[in-house]
């Protein structure tokens, strides 16, 4: 769920490296040149994701006052994908292919012609559905260079760390007691002592199973 609305779910990461002083100035134009840009049923790519507007992920028009409140970035990472279910692709798969095996007078065809067929269904197909929308919220602090993602799925948290160096240059570092510690900054002491720390859990043995 996101940051304006529902249950908070999140994960939250450092950003580090060469940011920017005016990080508005300088990163919007990056900002829209990474905007989200619909799917072409006759591409390939089953997916496509980028930048949104976080309060309503169909506005890809992005401009400041869509982007940058007071010192908070905003945005919507938004994940289309196309989801042509199995029984449906099957059926129209094999009367295109009993089609084509009537019109050639064959009785089989061929490895390449089943997936040239395949890649024409799918893309019929395609243009008959709508594809599936999701947008997961984005919060960057400007003062204490700490983003929340709204999500906890490490598959949305790899395509956020590719298209945030796309568009801003720098990197997330995903917390963890050791990233924490290091931004703390520990004195000598202390980092002995942390470095002699032991990973333990807390859950009862048969919840660990």
């Amino acid at each position: 769920m996101g940051a304006l609305r529902g249950s908070l779910t999140f994960s939250r990461f450092y950003v580090s490296g060469d940011i920017p002083d005016d990080v508005p100035g300088t990163t919007l134009k990056r900002i829209r040149a990474n905007a989200f840009q619909p799917l072409s049923p006759d591409e390939e790519a089953s997916e496509g994701s980028g930048w949104a507007n976080i309060e309503d992920p169909f506005d890809t028009d992005l401009d400041h006052e869509k982007v940058f409140y007071n010192e908070y970035v905003c945005l919507g990472l938004r994940l289309d994908r196309w989801v042509v279910p199995g029984p449906l692709l099957k059926a129209h798969l094999r009367d295109a292919e009993q089609a084509l095996l009537a019109k050639k007078g064959l009785e089989r065809l061929g490895r390449k012609a089943k997936a040239d067929l395949k890649t024409m269904v799918v893309r019929k197909l395609r243009r008959q559905l709508v594809p599936s929308l999701k947008s997961y919220d984005v919060v960057w602090n400007l003062r204490t260079n700490v983003l929340h993602l709204y999500s906890q799925s490490e598959r949305i948290a790899t395509l956020l760390d590719d298209l945030f160096k796309r568009t801003f240059k720098v990197d997330l570092v995903p917390e963890s007691p050791g990233t924490a510690a290091e931004r703390v900054g520990l004195d000598a002491r202390e980092a002995r002592v942390f470095a002699g720390l032991e990973e333990t859990t807390l859950a009862r043995p048969e919840d660990a199973r």
